[in-house]
């Protein structure tokens, strides 16, 4: 089931708009559209966008709610990596004002990209890392974002900008530094693609 949201005018230069797919039960009961909403927003919020608005400009990003079987898939495909992880990202159009303003030229979404996020492997490390399910959830959310406009952590100096960057953008949203929580945390996103 994929649910569409309703386009919302923001603060951002465009209207965001969410394409939430759930190919997984259970996920109605630890995640919803209007979350997904909120940390969306907060995440690019923090980015360098243009300061003006640009009429007409929608940028959507699709959230894929699914299982560690379809992951696992995915992240072998992709990554070469025959294991589930908590969250992938397929990023498709650079989040830029060239693009956006071609995108509502277009009177088209600009399509951000994609992020698949699995329950079993999410609900494991909340568990084994003692964090509230719906933090770790918006911190992966955060992170697949940040990765969509093109931050990455295979370097150092890359792992810590994006790092500092997800810490301010949970904070907030009230979350605690998910890296201070557990070892273990730096490790899980570390693998995160």
């Amino acid at each position: 089931m994929t649910v569409l949201t309703e386009p919302r005018p923001t603060p951002l230069p465009f209207t965001l708009e969410l394409a939430l797919t759930v190919e997984e039960e259970g996920w109605d009961k630890i995640f919803s559209a209007p979350e997904a909403e909120i940390v969306t927003f907060a995440a690019l919020s923090h980015l360098d966008l243009p300061e003006r608005a640009i009429p007409g400009a929608v940028v959507e990003v699709s959230i894929v709610l699914t299982n560690d079987a379809a992951i696992q898939k995915l992240n072998l495909a992709y990554r070469g990596k025959d294991t589930p992880t908590n969250v992938l990202s397929f990023p498709d159009t650079e989040l830029s004002e060239a693009e956006l303003r071609t995108a509502a030229a277009l009177e088209e979404p600009l399509l951000l990209g994609d992020i698949v996020m699995a329950r079993e492997t999410l609900m494991r490390e909340a568990k084994k890392q003692e964090k509230a399910l719906s933090d770790h959830l918006a911190h992966l959310l955060v992170h697949g974002l940040l990765h969509l406009v093109g931050y990455d952590h295979i370097e150092d100096n890359e792992a810590e900008e994006m790092e500092r960057l997800e810490i301010a953008i949970l904070e907030t949203m009230n979350i605690a530094n998910p890296y201070e929580t557990s070892l273990s945390a730096r490790e899980t996103t570390g693998d995160a693609g």
